[in-house]
């Protein structure tokens, strides 16, 4: 047999040769697309971490426990950097209430959940007494992230005075508050009061009196509908004052922020608005803008749309509020109020 390749066999390999030439540069550019779909594909969005207020609701008084990931004030930071007064343009919007709100999952908290969260958060504080009307009074004894809340006048970081009195729920409220302060630079926030004693009278909100049982008749009234010789009820007594959420230790009235550098943001003196204008939002422009006033509606605007209080009222509601931003907690309520 000849030892050179018949002609069949230089064709197939001729054939072979051609094949993986043209394979190639096809394997090649295939390679390279897939390459290119990789890199432009955009990544998956690392999961955000849960708010101060999601941990607390979806886990129930399980984070209380002190089985909780990392603390979450920062978290509370992040969360009420979203949507500010500035937010790229974005139109203001109030929260819808919900009850995975912090406002509503602090208020929801009950008197022991709410102490195992200040210790889970290592919040420094002490038992207060002198608020008969506080679920759970206690007084702050040191910065929250950094951020002192002094009392007007009030240079002692133990005060004795009774408006440094705050019920638990308010002061996780004013921790997250503290963190998202102290990524503005702020270092101090000076109050008028937390604590104010109630109305003469005034009792703690308790659930509604029991219905009468089935079958027991209330005693009628003496007049068209009493008989001869029935003797008529008693006048009902004055109901009780209804107290405020200062008596109850969950509001809290701010005058001024003060920065690292020694900057005040001063309630009065750089809100400039006009009482019925709209604090946020399109027509809360201040009357001068200066830096001061631009950057503490920024500020209220973005602690509005955290949904951190029931009610945020600024100067601009009435002349009560001249001198002060007023946040509070409703433990009851169902919505967001701005003024």
């Amino acid at each position: 047999m000849s030892a050179l390749p018949s002609r069949r066999a230089l064709t197939l390999g001729a054939a072979l040769i051609g094949a993986a030439a043209l394979l190639t540069p096809l394997g090649i550019a295939s390679l390279r697309h897939a390459s290119e779909e990789r890199v432009d594909a955009p990544a998956a969005a690392a999961p955000a971490p849960p708010g101060a207020a999601t941990a607390l609701a979806d886990g129930g008084d399980g984070p209380l426990d002190g089985d909780a990931g990392a603390p979450a004030p920062a978290d509370g930071a992040a969360a009420l950097l979203d949507g500010g007064w500035d937010a790229g343009g974005a139109p203001f919007e109030l929260p819808a209430w919900s009850a995975s709100s912090r406002a509503a999952t602090y208020g929801g908290l009950s008197a022991d959940g709410c102490d195992r969260e200040m210790k889970r958060r290592g919040i420094p504080h002490a038992p207060a007494r002198g608020a008969p009307l506080v679920d759970r009074p206690i007084r702050i004894t040191g910065p929250l992230r950094g951020v002192t809340f002094r009392g007007d006048g009030v240079a002692k970081p133990r005060s004795a005075s009774p408006f440094d009195i705050a019920d638990c729920r308010l002061v996780l409220a004013l921790d997250d508050l503290a963190a998202f302060l102290a990524t503005r630079g702020i270092v101090e926030v000076v109050h008028f009061s937390m604590h104010r004693p109630g109305p003469a009278g005034a009792v703690a909100p308790t659930k509604a009196p029991a219905k009468p049982p089935a079958g027991k008749k209330t005693p009628k009234a003496a007049g068209k509908g009493a008989k001869p010789g029935e003797r008529a009820a008693k006048k009902p007594a004055a109901a009780p004052g209804r107290p405020n959420q200062h008596a109850l230790g969950l509001a809290i009235d701010v005058a001024a922020f003060v920065k690292a550098d020694g900057t005040r943001l001063d309630v009065k003196a750089d809100w400039l608005g006009a009482i019925g204008a709209p604090p946020c939002g399109p027509g809360s422009e201040p009357k001068a803008p200066s830096p001061h006033a631009l950057e503490l509606r920024e500020i209220l605007c973005s602690i509005s749309t955290s949904g951190l209080f029931n009610v945020v009222l600024t100067p601009n509601a009435n002349e009560a509020h001249a001198d002060h931003f007023h946040f509070d907690i409703k433990r009851d309520a169902r919505y967001f109020l701005l003024e």
